[in-house]
């Protein structure tokens, strides 16, 4: 069984925590009015009975600011904070195998390394492969792009961003790239191509 994925991608881009915080608060917001499994989220944790009792965290701009804190990387010698890595925080939505969901939010990066980037990754539950709605598809890309400003973000089945993951933006759903980020050549032609935020978004 195939499932769904949608993501936000962008280039080093310092930002403060504040920065980040505002961001993640006004996504989890929109991203709760696609569906309710999007909601109740909580922090990962290393065995999953125990993290599925975990209360749900707050959405408050506080609150993310703290978790994000929590988040940063740190040297395996003296525990100094990374800065150039940015904030990090990973949690899920505490339900049953068929309808959970993940969601990893980096923010505020600004390493010139190759390779590494922002990102925004939610891993949508496995029941979505039948029920997903394309004003859903519509929505989920929407918010990331209005939320975190990305240089490119997608909504695809896992097994079509297996196959792209490395090549850059691609369309499976739909896809929203930058005004300033370079789009596939290869798009439909009957594809749906609408502005959002400060580019376009392609639904197939």
């Amino acid at each position: 069984m195939d499932t769904y994925l949608a993501a936000a991608y962008w280039g080093p881009r310092r930002e403060t925590v504040e920065d980040c915080a505002r961001r993640a608060s006004v996504f989890l917001a929109l991203l709760s009015q696609a569906s309710d499994y999007f909601t109740g989220w909580r922090p990962l944790g290393r065995v999953r009975p125990v993290a599925a009792k975990a209360e749900p965290i707050g959405q408050s701009q506080d609150a993310l600011i703290e978790l994000f804190l929590k988040g940063r990387n740190r040297r395996d010698i003296d525990g100094d904070v990374i800065d150039e890595l940015g904030f990090r925080i990973s949690v899920w939505n505490g339900r049953s195998d068929e309808e959970a969901a993940s969601l990893v939010m980096n923010c505020g990066l600004y390493s010139p390394v190759s390779g590494l980037s922002n990102a925004i990754v939610l891993k949508l539950p496995p029941c979505f492969e039948t029920t997903i709605s394309e004003g859903q598809v519509r929505q989920v890309t929407t918010t990331l792009a209005e939320a975190w400003d990305p240089d490119w973000a997608f909504f695809s089945s896992r097994s079509r961003f297996n196959i792209e993951r490395d090549r850059g933006p691609f369309l499976d759903r739909a896809l929203y790239v930058r005004s300033s980020t370079s789009s596939p050549r290869d798009l439909p032609v009957n594809v749906v191509n609408q502005e959002v935020a400060h580019g376009h978004l392609f639904v197939s």
